[in-house]
């Protein structure tokens, strides 16, 4: 007669097994979302903001310069150890009339940064030889910077990130939106923010017009966008990068 193995030793090295492998591939699953969902928000944000902000001459203008260089290889992940990217191309003619059209360089590159996840001056700098680099920025008919950031066209776009800029902090109050689609000051708070601080990202805006001044709706979401808060901030306690 066969023996028999026995039965408890057997189910125990089973459900090990079992257990073993669900370990694994949960670790597996982890690791692949961390890795694709960063990117697969950063995708949906650069849809969103081109949307919203289409036309914008800030938007046509990083698109444009996105467009002037034509690449092969890879920027990162781990095919650009093999093939590191380089340009092959450059339409000069194209950078230089539209550096003639830009006021605000920081704004442009802000929108390059989110529309394709790519650094303006590092691929000025990759794509132009030093004189073509020094005719490209000399070009640019505006400072480096926003001087009035109450004004019209100096304006942070709708998608742009905004960050505490006044030393001592804000308090942010919280706004909702009605059905007539106007938004009202709540009694509830956003948020206390120190300087430097990451707010929200910005939904509206518009001028207050008893005092002449701008205001920008901002939003903050909690686990991928299920739970949205909005606030409501003016143009001098904010700017739209980190400090």
């Amino acid at each position: 007669m066969s023996k028999l193995g026995n039965p408890i030793v057997t189910g125990v090295i089973g459900n090990t097994v079992s257990n073993n492998a669900l370990l694994i591939g949960g670790t597996l699953a982890a690791v692949y979302a961390w890795h694709k969902i960063p990117k697969y928000l950063k995708r949906k944000r650069a849809e969103r903001y081109a949307r919203a902000n289409i036309g914008n001459p800030v938007v046509t203008a990083a698109a444009i310069i996105h467009e002037s260089f034509a690449r092969i290889g890879f920027k990162d992940g781990l095919f650009s150890y093999l093939l590191p990217e380089f340009d092959i191309f450059t339409d000069e003619a194209a950078l230089m009339n539209i550096a003639s059209q830009i006021d605000d360089i920081k704004q442009v590159a802000q929108a390059y940064a989110i529309l394709f996840d790519r650094d303006l001056f590092t691929d000025t700098l990759n794509g132009l030889s030093t004189d073509e680099l020094s005719s490209f920025y000399n070009a640019i008919r505006a400072p480096s910077y926003n001087t009035n950031p109450q004004i019209d066209s100096g304006y942070y776009l709708i998608g742009d990130y905004l960050y505490c800029a006044k030393k001592s902090g804000i308090q942010v109050p919280q706004v909702e939106l009605q059905s007539d689609g106007s938004w009202i000051t709540t009694e509830k708070l956003y948020g206390n923010y120190k300087h430097k601080d990451f707010i929200g990202e910005v939904i509206a805006t518009d001028i207050y017009t008893p005092e002449n001044k701008r205001y920008y709706l901002v939003q903050w979401c909690a686990i991928w966008g299920l739970w949205c808060y909005q606030g409501v901030v003016w143009s001098d306690q904010v700017i739209n990068y980190k400090i």
